[in-house]
């Protein structure tokens, strides 16, 4: 008989009340609901208890069948990137300290990602330091980007470099655009979403993360947003010869990537697989705000293999964060 596996839910989220209180009336999201008095309409309150509330947040993977599920700051909600660096890393550290919290009190099904203020570098290295070292959580979330800043920046270099050294997974996943476009028809999530994580694998590829760090491990938000399912374009452009710098095709960069399964049509995770190795897509529910029925989504496919919807469930994950499951 084989073996059960375990599955683990790579993508969840946490809300630290604090910082939220702090941040979420500048955040993109808060942005969008501002009233007419100035105020913001205030946050659903059951999604804020399925991300303060341990029992409640159990209840829920049990009911989803998920073993272990990975937690990161709720960074759409929470992205402390507009405060003042040093107010930044004040905030960052109560994230961070609340997260280690939460694994110590999930006995073994909670697997914790921090935060860091990456509006500045060096307290973003010396918050990583605390986080991965002192703290022991498994990677950090970043936004795709830093106010107007891409991820691949050369000013952000000491950070991909650090993370690089301590082999500490990356997440990253957008805290929103401020396109005013996107306000209509609740494009924010559909469309703005998959574009900022199209900038960040752009960014990060044509200026030269990638080349400088060959060894870094980054994980990306909804099923990576759109490129993977568009990548012969940028192919095109290097074999025209309009990206020099880049030593080989867009698609082979983008196989360094790590993706999840937050796309909602099982035919897009299917097709997945044809870019990207499975070895590098990990179960993701985006909870408690997406795919409600993860596992059951993963193995409706009937195309993907026993073994591969498998690895997906649990086995990668395990294998990005350095887990022994």
């Amino acid at each position: 008989m084989n073996k059960k596996p375990v599955i683990i839910d790579f993508h969840a989220h946490s809300m630290t009340q604090a910082v939220f209180d702090a941040t979420y009336g500048r955040s993109i999201l808060g942005q969008l609901r501002a009233q007419g008095d100035g105020s913001v309409r205030a946050y659903p309150q059951q999604q804020i208890d399925k991300m303060t509330n341990l029992s409640l947040r159990l209840a829920e993977m049990d009911q989803m069948g998920v073993d272990i599920q990975v937690v990161s700051p709720n960074i759409l909600h929470q992205c402390t990137y507009d405060c003042d660096p040093d107010e930044g890393l004040r905030l960052e550290r109560l994230n961070n300290d609340a997260m280690a919290e939460l694994v110590e009190m999930g006995r073994g099904r909670i697997v914790g990602i921090g935060s860091i203020p990456l509006q500045d570098p060096a307290l973003a290295v010396q918050e990583l330091d605390r986080a991965i070292l002192d703290l022991k959580l498994k990677g950090v979330i970043v936004a795709s980007r830093v106010r107007e800043q891409e991820l691949g920046d050369a000013a952000l270099r000491p950070f991909w470099k650090r993370a690089e050294e301590l082999q500490c997974p990356v997440f990253v996943h957008p805290a929103g655009s401020p396109d005013k476009r996107l306000r209509r028809h609740s494009l924010l999530i559909s469309l703005g979403q998959p574009l900022e994580e199209a900038y960040a694998q752009t960014s990060l590829v044509y200026d030269g993360v990638l080349d400088e760090c060959p060894n870094l491990k980054i994980a990306f938000a909804h099923g990576g947003g759109f490129i993977p399912y568009y990548a012969g374009r940028f192919d095109w452009m290097f074999r025209r010869g309009s990206n020099p710098q880049l030593s080989h095709d867009f698609s082979t960069y983008l196989k360094r990537f790590w993706f999840e399964t937050v796309v909602f049509n099982i035919d897009v995770l299917e097709y997945l697989t044809t870019k990207i190795d499975p070895s590098q897509i990990m179960l993701g529910s985006d909870f408690p705000f997406g795919e409600m029925h993860p596992v059951e989504f993963v193995m409706s496919s009937k195309v993907l293999s026993e073994s591969v919807k498998a690895d997906i469930l649990g086995a990668n994950a395990a294998r990005f964060l350095g887990l022994s499951i």
